[in-house]
Order: C-alpha cells, then structure tokens, then sequence
C-alpha cells in the first residue's frame, strides 16, 4: 500500500512539473512593433467626409442591381471630389455599372499587388424602427465624438479611411513599389455576386496576383475575454460557408378532428428537434487552436497552463466554450431552424409543411459533410431533404507565417499598443473568398475598436462610428501601404 501511495504521488509530481513546465515555455505570438501616434491627420475633416458619405442610400437590393441607383451615382461623384489625387493618379473602372476599382501604379509593376477591399452598399433599415434611432440612419449626424448612420462601421468607415490614406500619400509624393489595388464592391451584403465575384475575375483575366488582400471582418475589440483585461486585435484568416437546407413534410391533409398520430408538422418539428439536439461535432483545433496559441501566452499564469495543456483540459475548455454562442460557432458548423411555414387555417391538417435550416460550415466540413450529417440525424423518409442552390464552400485558412499577415500584425502593434493581436475564424462572410485565387494570403480586419455595444450596432439600431477612431484608421492603412508596398 505505501509503495502504491509513493507511485501515485511521484506520477501526480510528474503532472504537475509537465504542466508547469509546458506553461512556462508557452511563448508570446506577439510581434514587437514601435508605438505611434496619428499626427497630422484631421480626424474631424475624415469624419465629416464619411458623414456626407453616410447620406447616400446605397442599398443593394436584390440581384438585378441597386434600387438606389442614383445614390451610387452621387457616392460616386462625392468620392471624385473628396480624394481628387486619388481620381487623377489611379486609374479607376467601374465593374458592374456600380463597383469601384482603383489601380495605383508601383515602380515594379510584376510584384504581386497589394489589394485593398471594402464595400459601399449598406444594409436597409428594417422598417418601424427608424424612430428608435438616436439620429436618422442616414442622416450622416457629427455629435462631437461620433459619427452616427448605417455604414458608418459596416463598410464605408473602411473605404473612406481607405481613400483618405491613399490621398495623404500621393500629397507626400510617395510611389509604391508594388500596385497597389483597391477594390470596392456595390453588393457585398447580397453576397457580392456582381460586385467582388466580377472584380476578381477581372483581376484574373489579367494574371494579377496579390502580395496579400485585407478586407473587413476583424477589429480591435474590448471585453473578449473575462480572463483578459487587453483589448484583442482580431485577424480573419478564415471564413465560414454557408447552406441552407429545405425540409418538406407533405401527408393528405383532413381535418383537425380526424388527425393522424403524428401530423405533418409533427413530424417536421420532430426532425428539427433531432437537429438541434445533436449539432455537427465540433471541438477546439484548426482556427480556434491557433486563436487560442496566440491568446494564451498573454494570460495570468492559471488560465495560461490550462491553454498550454489542451491535451489535457481540453474537454473542460470545450464545454465552457460551448456555453457561449460567440465561441461556440467558432467550434463547430452551427445549426440555426430560421423559417418555417404550414397551415392555413386553425381546424385544417396543412397537407405540405416547410422548414429552412441553416448552417454556418466550419473550414474541415463542407456542404456534401452537412447534408450527409442531416439525413443522418433525422433519418426519417418523410421528411424530403433539399440543399438550396446559394450555399457556399468554407474558405481555406490563410498563412500566419506569409509577410502579409506579419504586416498586419506590425502595424496593429504600432497603432494599437495595447492590444493583443489574434488570428481567428470569421464566422460570417466577406467579399474577401472571391480573390482566393488572386492570392492565397487573405486576411479580414478594420482597424477600428468596437465594444460589445457596437457590435450590436452592425446591422442593428443606431450605427455610428467614434471620430477619433477614424484618425487612427487612416493612419493604419497609410503605413501599412508604406511598409508592405516596399517589400
């Protein structure tokens, strides 16, 4: 018995000194950049340029093109004004009648480009909710410290800022060595099917290849962790497909007195119950390993060896995450009931019900993984099963390791000391996917910082956009066209 006792203290000693030892050598991501700060940037002139921005209605619509189409006129016209050096110095084309892109001519013009994205369009706002906005959504209203009105943060804060770096230089007479694109879609928020899609097959026709692309879906964002007190600067380097997948129960009908056991929206509701209670497996690797390797490292000594020893904690770490619906969909493909529809009357047995499911596919499944894992789950020949035709593949995930991302990286650092920076998986979509032939090095962030609060912004009630944000922002992407465009 004591020599048992010893062999189990001396193994629990061995744990304990492994652990210890794999949290002490758990070394920073973090690349050391010199902080700076955005002089001679008038950050009220930039607000006031987005602000007029913000008052034209540049909604997309539908797949036929913009309603608002004289809105896209007047953007365009204000942006000739605003940034005349930009209109006189790049060549400009648009593609699909609506989207923008620039050509910035490097001294050597075969080097890979430098490609920068954004996008004009803007999501509506839903109806009989204009009054609760604290100003009208696309008034463009400047209060002192903000800009308030749809697009502000979602994606004419990104263009706009992009723009005022590339006027601010050409003032300087500065030349890249490399071309420097700048590519802004009119559709993004329908998918960018005439937009980004075109574009990109433009540049391919061309045979231009791109040093790195870096488009929205990433930020400086506070309150990530409750375990970390550092804002975290968050790089996109993946994205998530996409599926919706249509259920239909049909049966005869009849009416309500004479039921069957089970009715057709019994049935429907039981498949969706099976789907809900088992998601498609997930667990912590690919993307959210490679997140939490560059989070970990920062943290107090406790939460860093439980990160250091995912071989070991990982069950327990999964379980937390999966209680939180921001990190749980960067585990797993995600299952979201959104539609469903049967009956037309309170005594009648609907005879076709319908129900739309959709997923949000995790890089290492696809759709063909999805559908299989569905017919699996509810395993019920009633139930037909139908994958809509607008689903979209995962991105693959962009290189931590290429000079892009370490370019972002850097420039982060100098003009967001305080923050931590991260690679992560976006678990929406951008119009980034379209230029993965164009280059490999795709990359999703706006160097702007958001509270949960803004968060909710996007897309929602009451967008707006801190102005002294924005000096920083130009100042980002001034200097990372400076340092990138010269290596």
């Amino acid at each position: 018995m004591r020599n048992a006792r010893r062999f189990l203290l001396a193994v629990i000693a061995v744990l304990v000194s492994v652990l210890v030892l794999r949290g002490l050598v758990y070394e920073s991501r973090q690349i050391t950049a010199q902080a700076r700060e955005p002089l001679g940037i008038d950050a009220n002139a930039v607000a006031q340029r987005l602000a007029r921005g913000i008052r034209h209605r540049t909604i997309s619509h539908g797949l036929e093109g913009p309603v608002e189409a004289q809105a896209f006129r007047d953007l365009h016209a204000q942006l000739a004004s605003d940034f005349p050096l930009t209109h006189q110095n790049l060549a400009r084309e648009t593609v699909s009648q609506w989207s923008l892109l620039y050509t910035w001519q490097g001294k050597q013009p075969k080097l890979p480009a430098v490609l920068l994205l954004a996008h004009q369009d803007v999501v509506p706002v839903e109806p009989g909710s204009e009054d609760a906005w604290t100003h009208p959504p696309y008034a463009g209203v400047i209060d002192g410290t903000h800009v308030w009105g749809r697009g502000a943060l979602d994606d004419k804060g990104s263009m706009f800022c992009i723009l005022e770096a590339v006027e601010a230089l050409l003032a300087d007479g500065f030349i890249p060595e490399r071309n420097v694109i700048l590519a802004f879609g009119h559709d993004e928020e329908l998918g960018g099917p005439r937009g980004a899609m075109e574009i990109a097959a433009r540049l391919k026709a061309r045979g231009v290849e791109a040093h790195f692309a870096l488009d929205e879906g990433g930020a400086v964002t506070e309150n990530t962790l409750a375990m970390l007190d550092a804002p975290v600067a968050v790089i996109g380097i993946a994205e998530k497909g996409s599926v919706s997948i249509e259920l239909v129960v049909e049966s005869l009908g009849g009416h309500s007195s004479m039921p069957p056991r089970q009715t057709a929206i019994g049935v429907l509701a039981a498949a969706i119950t099976r789907l809900e209670a088992n998601p498609v497996p997930g667990g912590i690797g690919g993307t959210v390993a490679i997140m939490l390797d560059h989070l970990g490292p920062e943290l107090d000594f406790v939460p860093k060896l439980v990160l250091a020893n995912r071989w070991l904690f990982g069950p327990l770490l999964e379980a937390t995450f999966a209680d939180d619906p921001t990190f749980d969909a960067m585990l797993r493909t995600t299952t979201a009931a959104t539609m469903f529809n049967g009956g037309v009357k309170t005594n009648v047995l609907p005879s076709r019900v319908q129900a739309v499911v959709n997923f949000r596919i995790l890089p290492g499944d696809s759709v063909q993984s999805v559908r299989d894992h569905v017919e699996r789950t509810i395993d019920d020949e009633r139930v037909q099963i139908t994958v809509a035709p607008e689903s979209r593949e995962p991105s693959d995930v962009s290189p931590i390791d290429a000079p892009g991302f370490r370019a972002i990286h850097s420039t982060i650092g100098s003009y967001f000391p305080d923050a931590i920076v991260s690679p992560y998986l976006v678990v929406g979509g951008t119009d980034a996917r379209y230029y993965a032939e164009i280059t490999p090095n795709l990359y999703r962030f706006s160097p702007f910082r958001f509270t949960p609060e803004d968060r909710k912004r996007m897309h929602g009630t009451n967008e707006r956009i801190e102005i002294s944000t924005l000096a920083r922002a130009v100042a980002f992407y001034r200097h990372l066209i400076e340092t990138s465009s010269a290596n």
